[in-house]
């Protein structure tokens, strides 16, 4: 009976550990600028994680980082999340900058692999950068900035003071130093070495509980990105977003200079509105865009005053300056280099110089159609002017009259003036007639 029962027990228990359900640990790569589309491919693997009940969520940092507004974002998430967190800075070669310094520190555990640094996460307050002792707003921005790194370092249990230089100095660390500083918790090779040695760890929570990861066998489940993340990742890009503008705007102003090409205008259109879109992942600068937009006016007032090209000067100076101050991000990769705007603006001054050329030849050029094309015209005498007869030109006879005395039939005559379908004429020289 004892027998039985030891076997039925033992059974149940291979049976019971038999249907416990394979952990998940989900990933999620962010290898990007810290925007609202990556951010929000952070807070989406997180919500999942929570709502199937996953094991752990492990993102992938390689980021420069971006702007403060997607950072917080991100960061409450993390910190208010069902699933642990772990944060690895990889592979070799990678790092989590700026905004990624804040997103690594804020993790339940914070990794780096081999090779990879992290930090830098100063506020910059300008194109050109500012002095913290001279602008007060910027001072007030990395205050607030450093006070967070602070708190978060202070819940998480990591090295208080190293966090907040990283922001008020610009302090960077290698993975050996933020590990011997107590900045992050470990160094992971990869992916595998990092779970190897989560497996089994204690790890406290930003509330204070104690939590053991139990990942040995886990099934790894990585976030795919969207085709609207994707779109919209691609429209996040700076470059691209300048280019939309600068297209849509050139497309406007060659169908104003020449009206009903229709082409242009909704190339021009659709670029603009695609502009639109990506402005509002962009911190674009009102006063950029404003200068862009007085450019185009002056190309375009080129069209109706006589300046002898000090317009199209104006214009193209506006541009460029417009164009460097389009986009106010915190870090050089979200803001437009002077080799990008140098040529993509003067390449814009010089078709929009090309279409006044054209507009203004066009307008200049004499009238070659109806009566007035008539005026300095060649044609050949097809009756004899004594002085009245025929003229053929432009395909067609004409009553015509000479002015110099009678014209022999065959002659060549230049129309000197139109009265009442009468033509006027005088002998002309050797030249092609209008009427051959």
């Amino acid at each position: 009976m004892r027998f039985s029962l030891l076997v039925a027990v033992s059974l149940w228990a291979a049976v019971a550990r038999g249907a416990e359900p394979q952990p998940v640990v989900r990933v999620v790569d962010f290898d990007d600028i810290v925007t609202p589309v990556s951010a929000d491919r952070v807070v989406r693997a997180i919500d999942r994680a929570d709502r199937d009940g996953e094991a752990l969520v492990v993102v992938r940092l390689d980021t420069p980082g971006g702007l403060v507004t997607s950072l917080e974002r991100i960061v409450q998430r993390q910190l208010a999340a069902k699933t642990p967190i772990v944060a690895w800075v990889g592979p070799a070669g990678a790092k989590a900058a700026s905004a990624g310094f804040l997103i690594l520190i804020a993790a339940d555990v914070a990794a780096m692999a081999p090779g990879t640094h992290t930090g830098a996460a100063s506020v910059i307050g300008s194109l050109v950068g500012s002095n913290p002792e001279n602008d007060v707003g910027l001072r007030k921005a990395s205050s607030d900035l450093a006070a967070r790194a602070r708190t978060i370092a202070e819940h998480r249990g990591r090295n208080v003071d190293a966090c907040a230089e990283a922001v008020l100095s610009a302090d960077a660390y290698t993975d050996r130093q933020a590990l011997e500083q107590n900045v992050i918790d470990l160094v992971a090779r990869d992916e595998g070495d990092l779970l190897r040695q989560l497996d089994g760890r204690e790890i406290r929570r930003f509330d204070g509980s104690v939590v053991r990861l139990s990942i040995a066998g886990a099934r790894i489940e990585r976030l795919e990105p969207r085709f609207r993340d994707e779109v919209l990742g691609i429209l996040a890009n700076p470059m691209v977003s300048y280019l939309l503008l600068l297209l849509g705007l050139g497309g406007l102003y060659v169908e104003m200079s020449h009206p009903g090409l229709i082409f242009p205008a909704v190339v021009g259109v659709l670029c603009l509105l695609l502009f639109a879109f990506s402005a509002q992942v962009l911190p674009v600068s009102s006063i950029g865009l404003l200068l862009i937009l007085l450019a185009i006016v002056l190309f375009v007032l080129e069209l109706k005053v006589v300046s002898h090209g000090m317009l199209t000067v104006g214009g193209t100076l506006c541009l460029v300056v417009g164009s460097l101050m389009l986009f106010r991000g915190p870090i050089p990769e979200m803001r437009l280099p002077l080799l990008v705007v140098l040529p993509a603006s003067l390449t814009l001054a010089a078709a929009c110089s090309l279409a006044v050329h054209l507009a203004v030849k066009a307008q200049r050029a004499p009238v070659s159609t109806g009566v007035e094309g008539l005026l300095g015209a060649i044609g050949e005498v097809s009756e004899d002017l004594a002085p009245r007869g025929t003229v053929f030109v432009h395909g067609e006879i004409w009553n015509a009259v000479s002015v110099s005395g009678p014209v022999p039939r065959g002659a060549r005559v230049r129309i000197v003036r139109v009265d009442a379908m009468t033509l006027a004429v005088e002998p002309a020289g050797d030249g092609p007639a209008g009427g051959e």
